[in-house]
């Protein structure tokens, strides 16, 4: 694939498989116009990935007809749920008005945001066959080469190809399941599946999930929906914070739905100020929701309960002091209930190990603590440093505006509260702030992508008021010929959206950014995975070896792309691989003495290990010194057991032509 017109076929199935899935299951639970025009990828990417997990408990291959079971269940079983459950039968089916109302208006802000998104997206990368060269990006890559090779995507499998000696592990794969499934119905790469699937969820689902919150939030005019989904390609700090670092894919998935999660729990708690679905139909989408929430990355639950903190806190007390209204007994009751409960809670996710193991990590402070503070307020977090002054306007803008909206007082509050997130971890030391921190690893990045769930729609409330204003304020300027339209006001407003977010400095910085992960340097530079020879040696790694061989790496050198790049099993094909088994121990520290040692040469035959790529000792950012992490694969290439038989520069590849002091053919 050597453009991105190539790519146009894949990213219409990507659409596909992130809408057909959803639309079924809310056309049985009867949930009609702009809120399932919404609410479909984030129910699709649910079914999806139950789909995925229950497919190898029945013995089924990771394809297309789990999928069409899949739905066919999902979709029966939520038909069911509304013909037989009394709140769900009885209620109106969900729309607004028109069986059109809106959708038109949300269509055109998520075009605008998408062409936005792919125009930088194709700038930075200049065909889909690129991938991002940050440290996550191995692991992602390659799990999506494990499902794909294995017919396999469940979350308890898909980190499999670094466990091999535990049988089961959680691991959201949501994100491997969606990509992996793309490529086996187009046949694309790994890296261009990966890339249109990022761009078809930070195009398309973040706007959706955007308009959807600013439905709820702030109603259904269509101007302001379109500069919601308009809006949502103009913050740096997400979608393309979360790609430049590390490339989090997961994560992008999960930040993407979250907005739906918020609107969705407004709706049930409050009722009779946020308006579009029922209480009782909005609990059954969260039912639906939850799923794929927790397999795209679990903190997006966390950062929903992030962002309704005040809210919450507020009708927290508020029960509590209804309680105490009623008397001192029951009011200390509904104490202990909430005790209990809290303490229940923390007990149940402090038993999973995955929920401990992020206590594990801090990030030292990179910032003072104001400073962090004001770039995040002004959406200029790490590594660029022009704030968004237009941006930071509107929201305010947007704030003032909200705060007067029946039942919005919280906004601001929670504003507030995500504005001091970033420099909790960026800005400190202090434990405490680490702690608080730790659903998203105390990482910096990860948290600044927090800041735009509010940011857009705030921004679109105020974008629409300013507009408001001055159309008050200049009729003259305004005036417009009585065929002038909503067509043309939405074009209009479209358009200043694209001016103002292009002309912020900061979202080309992170342009910049995301184009050095990009770049495949011509030679080692200490920060890619690979350079260009280490790259075109990955390429012609089918002109020597078979799917079927093994090949001894360094992870930390980038070799171990070749599994997702060639195909190519590798005996270590991820950097932080803790789970080894003996013989990959043994290997790992020995692996230089193959040619003499019985015990080296029968772990190695166990393995299968028949060639050895050299990516030579630059290696990726990570830990003070990996050579001393799999010293035995540093030496291999200078022992007699390894014969060189073809190089691209520095790189090379050996063929294991002794073992155990016996010539192997």
């Amino acid at each position: 694939m050597t453009s991105w017109f190539e790519a146009l076929p894949a990213f219409m199935v990507a659409l596909l498989i992130l809408t057909l899935p959803g639309a079924a299951v809310l056309t049985a639970l009867r949930v009609r116009g702009l809120m399932a025009f919404c609410l479909t990828p984030a129910v699709s990417v649910s079914v999806l990935a139950v789909s995925a997990v229950v497919a190898p408990v029945i013995h089924l291959p990771w394809n297309i007809p789990v999928v069409l079971l899949g739905t066919a269940i999902a979709t029966a079983a939520t038909w069911a749920a509304h013909r037989f459950i009394p709140v769900l039968g009885l209620a109106a089916p969900a729309s607004e008005g028109k069986p059109g109302a809106g959708i038109g208006a949300a269509t055109f802000g998520v075009l605008t945001a998408l062409a936005m998104t792919t125009a930088l997206l194709t700038l930075v990368a200049v065909n889909p066959e690129q991938f991002t060269q940050g440290y996550d990006s191995v692991f992602h890559l390659n799990a999506t080469a494990y499902a794909v090779k294995t017919s396999n995507a469940s979350s308890f499998a898909i980190s499999g190809f670094i466990l091999p000696t535990v049988k089961t592990a959680f691991y959201p794969g949501a994100w491997h399941g969606l990509s992996s499934l793309l490529v086996i119905l187009t046949g694309i790469s790994i890296p261009a599946a990966t890339n249109i699937m990022w761009l078809s969820v930070a195009g398309v689902v973040w706007p959706l999930s955007c308009v959807f919150l600013t439905r709820i939030l702030f109603g259904t005019r269509p101007l302001l929906l379109v500069c919601a989904g308009a809006l949502a390609a103009a913050f740096p700090a997400f979608p393309w914070l979360l790609l430049q670092y590390g490339s989090a894919y997961p994560n992008s998935l999960s930040n993407a739905l979250v907005p739906v999660g918020i609107g969705l729990v407004l709706l049930i708690i409050r009722p009779a100020a946020h308006t579009g679905l029922e209480p009782a139909r909005a609990l059954a989408v969260v039912v639906l929701f939850l799923p794929g929430a927790v397999t795209a990355q679990p903190n997006g639950v966390f950062s929903i309960l992030l962002v309704l903190t005040p809210l919450l806190g507020y009708l927290l007390y508020a029960w509590l002091r209804t309680g105490f209204g009623r008397s001192h007994r029951h009011g200390w009751n509904r104490v202990l209930v909430l005790i209990a409960t809290l303490t229940a809670v923390a007990v149940a996710l402090l038993a999973l190990p995955q929920i401990r193991s992020l206590f594990n990590y801090t990030s030292p402070a990179s910032l003072s603590f104001p400073l962090a503070l004001l770039r995040n307020f002004t959406h200029a977090p790490a590594p660029i440093w022009f704030p968004a002054l237009a941006l930071t306007i509107l929201v305010l803008v947007g704030v003032l505006t909200g705060f007067r909206l029946p039942g919005l007082r919280w906004l601001p509050a929670s504003l507030l509260l995500l504005s001091f997130t970033y420099p909790l971890t960026a800005g400190t030391d202090f434990a405490p702030a680490n702690i608080a921190m730790a659903p998203w690893w105390d990482n910096p990045e990860r948290v600044a992508a927090l800041m735009p769930l509010l940011a857009v729609p705030l921004s679109a409330l105020g974008f629409v008021r300013s507009l408001d204003w001055l159309r008050v304020r200049f009729p003259a300027v305004f005036a417009r010929p009585a065929r002038w339209k909503q067509n043309g006001k939405m074009s209009a407003a479209a358009g200043l959206v694209v001016v103002l977010a292009f002309s912020n400095p900061g979202l080309w910085q992170m342009k910049g950014q995301v184009g050095i992960m990009y770049n495949v340097p011509a030679e080692p530079d200490g920060l890619a995975q690979v350079d260009a020879h280490e790259l075109a040696l990955i390429h012609r790694l089918d002109s020597y070896t078979t799917a079927k061989d093994v090949i001894a790496n360094n992870p930390y050198n980038g070799s171990a792309l070749a599994m997702a790049l060639a195909n190519r099993t590798m005996l270590f094909p991820y950097s932080s691989q803790g789970d080894l088994s003996p013989d990959l121990y043994t290997l790992r520290f020995w692996l230089n003495r193959i040619g003499s040692d019985q015990q080296v040469c029968a772990a190695a035959k166990r393995q299968g290990v028949t060639y050895l790529l050299d990516f030579g000792t630059d290696y990726i950012p990570a830990f003070n010194d990996p050579r001393s992490l799999y010293p035995g694969v540093t030496l291999a290439p200078d022992s007699d057991a390894f014969t060189l038989i073809a190089s691209d520069g520095h790189a090379r590849l050996f063929k294991l032509t002794l073992c155990g002091g016996v010539a192997v053919p």
